[in-house]
């Protein structure tokens, strides 16, 4: 697993109100970089300095997306704050991922 950069975090790993993803795609497929672009913006936007964003290419790592479930990729997992949730595709729907995500009230812009 690679994290990919981020903002300087207010707030720790594991700590309330920090959100841990993890982002599973297959090499630098479109659809695989559509995603990251996606999710980073949409982390800047909505979770500065509240993420840590991990990023697992399944072609290096294919035993990872084994052991979490993943059989289609590019696939978001929110890991924290629980319960967990799985996003599929290249996640341009923000409305809907946002939803996902438990991010579209007004307490978390």
């Amino acid at each position: 697993m690679s994290k990919a950069p981020q903002a300087k975090p207010t707030a720790k790993k594991g700590q309330p109100g920090h959100y841990l993803l993890r982002l599973y795609m297959a090499g630098n497929g479109p659809n695989s970089q559509k995603a990251l672009a996606n999710l980073r913006s949409l982390c800047q936007e909505h979770l500065e300095g509240r993420f840590t964003l991990e990023t697992v290419d399944v072609v290096q790592d294919f035993q990872a997306a084994v052991k979490d479930n993943i059989l289609v990729t590019p696939a978001l997992i929110l890991v924290a704050p629980l319960p967990r949730v799985t996003v599929l595709g290249n996640l341009s729907d923000l409305p809907k991922v946002l939803a996902a995500l438990r991010l579209s009230g007004s307490n978390h812009e």
